[in-house]
């Protein structure tokens, strides 16, 4: 049995190209096999009637011949003697409609309506990839035109990193989902594991990239996947490049007499800084050679400083005597 190509879309027979587009794209990602993996039979049916009936729909020519014909295909009329044909077979008459075309009509689609997101590292969506070479006719790539291949988008990926784990370095495993294709060039989703050699001292915006690890597609060739490093934010310290910042509370007493500032560094050693040959006042930075973050380029052969900073609290008020008192001293 025939189906009615504008009950599939649910679109009337009146309706405007930019109608039946909206319809297309709401059902092609409603129905589309990666997002029913439960249901995926069921689901690469629908998906396949939709884009035939968006493949007639969408070309004038097709939609006029459906409308007037019940079919997309150009008629063939007999002569007067019964027996000659007034026009040739149409390229397309001899050939069905298949799951692969549907696929292809739905990563052109998206491409050139910017509607395609990456399923690499598990986002939702399909395929982020570019698609060149198409020679459509009514929507469906044309075997008479070579396709290039062209290769896919770079997905990019935040890695979320604590201070610990960019000052000493580690070794980081992260599991990614991403879309390939069968013998059939069917889509399927398979996961894999990459691994990150972190270096002591990266600092973040630091890119990794996973050459040809991204999705694949029809006429597309894998892209890359590349992860961003991100700092997380530390409960002892700030980073200030290759510098570690300490912000420490002290006394008005503390600023002008002088202060021991004790720090547990990132490798859990103990210091005692002194901080008591000059007055410390408000701006005031103290700075501590070799005892801030590992520099990357020197393969942690040199790192920055560690910088203290100081809140002074001052007293809310003074009496007559400690009024007196500081005025003498000073």
């Amino acid at each position: 049995m025939t189906q009615d190509h504008y009950q599939t879309l649910g679109v009337s027979k009146d309706s405007t190209p930019e109608q039946i587009k909206k319809a297309y794209r709401k059902l092609a990602m409603k129905w589309h096999p990666d997002r029913n993996p439960n249901n995926k039979e069921q689901a690469e049916k629908k998906f396949k009637d939709i884009g035939e009936a968006y493949s007639v729909l969408s070309d004038e020519q097709k939609r006029k011949n459906y409308d007037q014909f019940g079919t997309d295909k150009p008629q063939q009329f007999e002569g007067f003697s019964g027996n000659a044909s007034a026009s040739t077979d149409h390229p397309d008459s001899k050939r069905n409609f298949s799951y692969n075309n549907a696929q292809q009509i739905f990563e052109q689609f998206f491409h050139n309506f910017g509607g395609a997101q990456t399923s690499s590292n598990k986002f939702d969506g399909f395929g982020g990839c570019e698609f060149d070479g198409y020679q459509s006719f009514g929507g469906i790539p044309s075997s008479r035109h070579a396709q290039r291949p062209r290769k896919g988008q770079t997905v990019q990926c935040k890695l979320a990193l604590s201070l610990e784990e960019l000052f000493f370095g580690r070794t980081k495993t992260l599991k990614i989902t991403r879309q390939r294709l069968d013998a059939e060039k069917r889509p399927y989703q398979e996961s894999k594991n990459l691994t990150i050699d972190i270096k002591p001292g990266w600092k973040a915006g630091t890119k990794v990239t996973f050459q040809g690890e991204g999705d694949e597609a029809v006429n597309v060739v894998p892209g890359d996947i590349q992860f961003v490093i991100e700092e997380r934010k530390h409960d002892r310290f700030e980073r200030d490049g290759n510098d570690l910042v300490k912000t420490v509370d002290i006394t008005l007493k503390q600023a002008l007499c002088g202060v021991h500032v004790n720090v547990v560094t990132l490798d859990q050693r103990r210091l005692k800084v002194p901080v008591t040959e000059n007055t410390i006042h408000p701006g005031y930075v103290h700075r501590v050679r070799g005892e801030g973050m590992p520099v990357s380029k020197t393969d942690g052969a040199k790192r920055g400083d560690l910088k203290i900073k100081f809140n002074i609290t001052f007293p809310r008020q003074l009496n007559d005597e400690q009024k007196q008192t500081i005025q003498g001293c000073l």
